[in-house]
């Protein structure tokens, strides 16, 4: 016959008692009153249908029984023990897979390097990029950081680190500028062709001085992705803004310092978690990795002329 079902905690009291011996020594080990040990044992023998204790004046001593469950309560216990030390170990100790959601843009130009010297940290952790144009969910555990741009949520049960403000710079290819001529003023941007965000990103501070000052007949593409507008860009298609860490370095393009009345401006670099991945080392590892590489390219984002 099946025994009748039991608390797993009684087998904690029943250790204790087995191993102090007396009620007293049981209830002061676990920090409850003898009562309670007392009741908890009869309640375990009830369910086991056995006697698990010789009950005498010096004391509690094992039956039969009990010395049976004991043996089995207790590889139980070491083995709860082993388990618990492992997946300690394991949070202590970076290793499994860290899932990064992220843009195009950071993923292939920014995010390499990082995950390259974070694994020679931690060769244990494996890093799945997400570069998806939805944002995806932290909280239904879609991603474990999200690296982007925007600003800071106020919403959600989520981290915020925010790493940087990325600067974005008015560009044209030397090739357009040596066809068509060089605007020296925002107003000279009226008669040139321009390169403008997609239709959902209008609100952009940066698309909204091309729509002050340029002319919408003139402009010859609008895209929602950064790798677009630049390669368009770069085409000689026509001006156009882009975030000044993917312009670094590339001499097919040239920067235009014109005075705008207001100083045009990319987004917040952010680093964002799930309040629960606070305590998980590799999502805890890689983030302050990935900070510190981020904030020692900061003239890359923000730019230096």
């Amino acid at each position: 016959m099946d025994a009748r079902p039991y608390d797993w905690s009684d087998l904690e009291i029943f250790l204790a008692a087995a191993r102090g011996g007396t009620l007293a020594s049981a209830a002061e080990t676990l920090r409850v009153d003898a009562s309670t040990v007392h009741r908890r044992i009869g309640k375990l023998e009830a369910a086991m249908r056995a006697g698990l204790f010789v009950r005498s004046p010096r004391g509690y001593s094992l039956t039969e029984a009990g010395q049976e469950l004991y043996g089995h309560a207790l590889a139980m216990e070491q083995e709860a023990t082993v388990a618990f030390r492992k997946v300690v170990a394991r949070d202590e100790k970076p290793m499994g897979t860290v899932r990064v959601a992220t843009v195009e843009s950071l993923a292939v130009n920014v995010l390499p390097p990082i995950v390259a010297t974070f694994r020679e940290k931690h060769p244990n952790v494996t890093i799945v990029v997400d570069s998806r144009q939805s944002l995806v969910d932290l909280a239904k555990q879609e991603a474990d950081v999200a690296l982007r741009f925007g600003a800071t949520p106020t919403v959600g049960d989520v981290v915020v680190r925010r790493v940087l403000s990325a600067g974005v710079g008015l560009f044209a290819s030397r090739a357009y500028l040596k066809k068509y001529g060089r605007p020296k003023t925002p107003e000279d941007l009226y008669d040139h062709a321009l390169v403008r965000a997609a239709q959902e990103h209008l609100g952009l501070p940066m698309d909204r001085i091309l729509e002050r000052y340029g002319n919408p007949a003139n402009v010859a593409l609008r895209a929602g992705s950064f790798y677009a507008r630049i390669g368009a860009i770069r085409a000689g298609v026509g001006i156009g803004f882009v975030p000044l860490f993917l312009a670094a370095g590339d001499k097919s393009l040239e920067r235009l310092h014109l005075a705008f009345p207001e100083t045009p401006r990319g987004a917040d670099l952010l680093l964002v978690i799930h309040v629960d991945m606070r305590k998980n080392a590799r999502v805890r590892a890689f983030v302050e990795h990935a900070f510190a590489a981020l904030v020692a390219q900061r003239s890359v984002f923000v730019g230096g002329d």
